[in-house]
């Protein structure tokens, strides 16, 4: 079985108890990234991981890592019990664990997803109309701009740029964003800024997710 969690977006508090309970197993437990807030508490708690960073490193194209990740995990469940954890909740933009649940093999034990966190600290209701669109999947024909829009997985800045190029076909350049980093954590960042400036000398990480804001 190849058992999946969730890390949250890096504070201790946010993880369940089923899930760090799976954490302390003692099971092999593999992390998509270790460019995480979580990783000091593994390491202060002797929780060995072996991380896939090595992977992106390697690879030119999002979706050829995310799929030689999915493929070692199969190849090392094939003897044993594993953990596989990933940022925030399993459920909510991860393309390995969506390919990993298409095998029985597979289970989400649980974990936090960064979505509450961020309608509390952009204060909105999603209840008032949300757009969610994944940077690595990106469609702007798609987008209703009379709805808040959020786009999380802005890993670097050609993704923002590539975002920022499409988005300005909907929304004036001046049009103020927000990128939000490692929300609901200690860490917690809030940058508010002209959409065409979003590529612009500012700090991109596996945490950041774009807020645009309906018009």
């Amino acid at each position: 079985m190849i058992y999946i969690v969730g890390l949250g977006a890096g504070d201790i508090g946010q993880i369940p108890l089923k899930v760090m309970d799976v954490l302390k197993s003692g099971k092999p437990l593999y992390l998509r990234t270790d460019q995480h807030l979580m990783i000091d508490y593994l390491k202060d708690n002797d929780i060995k991981y072996t991380s896939f960073d090595s992977i992106y490193e390697s690879n030119d194209r999002f979706e050829d890592v995310y799929q030689t990740i999915v493929d070692t995990l199969l190849k090392l469940n094939e003897n044993q019990d594993i953990i596989y954890a990933v940022p925030g909740h399993p459920c909510v933009a991860e393309f390995t664990v969506k390919q990993l649940m298409k095998n029985s093999c597979a289970k989400i034990v649980g974990g936090q997803s960064f979505f509450d966190d961020m309608f509390g600290a952009l204060n909105i209701d999603p209840i008032d109309g949300l757009m969610v669109m994944d940077a690595l999947s990106f469609n702007v024909d798609n987008i209703n701009t009379s709805m808040n829009l959020i786009i999380p997985q802005v890993f670097d800045q050609m993704t923002a740029s590539n975002l920022k190029l499409d988005l300005m076909e909907k929304y004036d350049d001046e049009h103020q964003v927000c990128l939000v980093s490692a929300v609901g954590s200690a860490k917690e960042k809030l940058t508010w800024t002209a959409l065409y400036e979003i590529d612009f000398d500012l700090e991109l990480d596996n945490l950041l997710t774009l807020f645009v804001p309906k018009v």
